[in-house]
């Protein structure tokens, strides 16, 4: 026997045990009996109304019968999304048990599977849907269990492909689902009109108010005449939205007047506010409190220009900052960069007071990918505190003048700035160095880093994060004659937690660190959100600063376990990190904490 399902109705009547009448309110209690695989009595315990509303009891016998028997229908659609399309559910009522007790018991019966999967033109003949180069795999296949979300996926997929492949307005006429109760199978066919071909046709901006339209023409991401491909739509909205500057991007083809086989492209924005005024506030036990304070303009002549004046007050570090970034500079695609900044630094292994300018450009290579180069120069006075016995007085205070180039190549394919669930990130940074007045100095900095995102469960609720960087000081005079503030250290935030700022290394006779010329950290992170807005993140963190240039990995490793605790908000997790060092020293306190916003890495 066939059965075709265009809607899904479930009545059985429930029977109840004779008990004494209860009074209002009827407290109860719901047990669902029978279901099986695991991951289908998980869905039908978070699908049940009973279940749902047991802290809201119902106001007698009648009402409690009335919510037992709309709750049936709700399991056996659960459970027919699932691929049980046999399923059954009735109840029994025991009111003489206190509470209530609500016996649910569902026979979900055999599994069903995908059988015959058709796809017709508007004339019922079988239409040709294109596979493009590197699509993703059609979400129902045959022989898969016949659960209902495959097959609205895969309508949505079979609309994309066509519209990846020049029909724009392309569109499902039918989608027929027939469940066939004999042989067990769900036979479905999609009637799809795919419309003609078309070809990216004229632009229509609307919506911009203080901001130049060339800025929108430049982002686009297909060329006039070219097949229609939803992809580069995709891509051109991604790239509008990243900017910033607008609150909605929405691309909609419609059809171009006179032109029947161009597609006239709309492209409507609302624009945010130009200006933001922000701050933000940091805390860990080893450098104490910092507040964040910054101003934004996103557009400050009408082409994107971005000014951010920033400041930051805390007990070890003060400064304020000013950059400026000019989109489409000579080349789409390249942006204008300058930087100029004021710091003063009083840490445990130096006083620095510093003043540094760059200009330069930064490119987008792709999606993922930008490098970037710049021209800096440094003015700086600095105080070294640490390995006193091993310099002379004449040495204590450095004074340097630096010009450098600063170049680097970074790729970000994650999910989220502030909390990463999938995806990876690297970054490979060098500036050579040169001094231009004051110590005579010649060396190279660089380093590179790398994390990793894993999710181990669906929605992100389990995500493994790696991370490892290392660092390196090249050429140039001996470890003590290099700027205290321009050498390399490890630990703190963001580094390995369990040690203080700068304390993961050697350090002199007054526990102060003395710096090295390279470095090596690895960072792992179990990341679990137990509910909506709370989560745990158990870590562990490993590395060491080192006199060489190479990371001598056979020397002393400082490594520390941690616990983590985050509160998820719309704008990023709040962080609270408590870790503990393994091998403590003296110096070393039991334990380090620290606050701040978003994920460590």
């Amino acid at each position: 026997m066939r059965v075709c399902v265009f809607l899904f109705l479930a009545a059985f009547a429930g029977t109840r045990l004779l008990a004494p009448a209860a009074a209002a309110d009827l407290s109860y209690q719901t047990v669902i009996l029978g279901a099986k695989p695991a991951a289908l009595a998980a869905l039908l315990n978070n699908v049940s109304q009973l279940k749902a509303l047991q802290d809201r009891p119902p106001p007698s016998r009648g009402a409690l019968d009335r919510r037992a028997e709309r709750d049936l229908k709700f399991l056996e659609e659960a459970a027919h999304s699932r691929g049980y399309w046999g399923a059954k559910a009735k109840y029994t009522i025991d009111f003489a048990a206190r509470p209530a007790k609500v016996m649910v018991r569902v026979e979900p019966g055999p599994l069903y599977r995908v059988g015959e999967i058709a796809v017709l033109g508007p004339s019922g003949k079988p239409l040709s849907v294109p596979s493009p180069k590197g699509a993703a795999a059609l979400p129902l296949r045959r022989g898969d269990p016949a659960e209902t979300a495959p097959v609205v996926a895969m309508g949505e997929a079979l609309l994309a492909r066509l519209e990846e492949e020049g029909h724009p307005f392309a569109k499902i006429l039918q989608r027929r689902v027939v469940i066939d109760k004999e042989t067990l199978r769900m036979r479905v066919t999609w009637v799809l009109d795919p419309a003609p071909l078309e070809r990216f046709g004229p632009i229509a901006v609307s919506g911009l108010k203080t901001l130049d339209k060339g800025y929108v023409e430049r982002r686009v991401r297909w060329r006039r005449g070219a097949l229609y491909d939803s992809r580069k739509v995709e891509a051109t909205r991604q790239a509008l939205a990243a900017s910033g500057l607008f609150s909605t991007v929405l691309i909609t083809p419609a059809r171009a007047p006179g032109h029947p086989e161009e597609a006239l492209m709309r492209i409507a924005f609302t624009e945010r506010a130009p200006h933001t005024i922000g701050a933000g506030v940091a805390y860990n036990s080893n450098i104490g409190a910092a507040a964040r304070l910054f101003w934004q303009d996103r557009n400050l002549f009408g082409h994107a220009e971005d000014l951010r004046l920033s400041s930051e007050f805390g007990e070890q570090t003060k400064g304020a900052s000013v950059d400026f970034r000019r989109p489409d500079f000579l080349l789409p695609d390249q942006d204008f960069l300058a930087v100029a900044k004021v710091e003063d630094d009083t840490p445990l292994a130096y006083h620095s007071r510093r003043g540094a300018i760059s200009a330069g450009f930064e490119r987008r290579f792709g999606r993922f990918l930008s490098g970037g180069g710049a021209l800096s120069l440094e003015k700086a006075n600095v105080v070294q505190l640490a390995a006193l016995s091993l310099i002379t007085a004449s040495e204590r205070t450095q004074h340097y003048a630096l010009v450098g180039l600063p170049l680097y190549l970074k790729y970000d394919s994650t999910d989220s700035l502030l909390n990463p669930t999938r995806g990876i990130r690297w970054q490979v940074a060098a500036t050579p160095y040169q001094s231009f007045s004051g110590q005579n100095l010649d060396f190279a900095s660089s380093w590179a880093w790398l994390s990793a995102y894993r999710r181990l469960a669906p929605g992100g609720r389990w995500v493994l994060a790696l991370r490892g960087a290392v660092a390196s000081i090249e050429g140039g005079p001996s470890l003590l004659s290099i700027p205290a503030d321009k050498r390399i250290y490890a630990g703190g935030g963001g580094s390995i937690r369990a040690y203080g700022y700068q304390m993961a290394g050697a350090l002199d006779s007054e526990n102060r660190p003395i710096g090295g010329k390279s470095s090596a950290v690895v960072d792992l992170e179990l990341r679990i959100r137990v509910t909506g807005k709370f989560g745990v993140v158990p870590f562990l963190d490993a590395g060491s600063s080192y006199q060489k240039s190479v990371p001598q990995l056979r020397e002393r490793l400082f490594y520390g376990p941690g616990l983590g605790f985050r509160y998820y908000t719309p704008f990023g997790p709040l962080r609270l990190d408590v870790a503990t060092p393994f091998d403590r020293r003296g110096a070393d306190a039991p334990v380090e904490v620290y606050i701040s916003i978003g994920q460590a890495f």
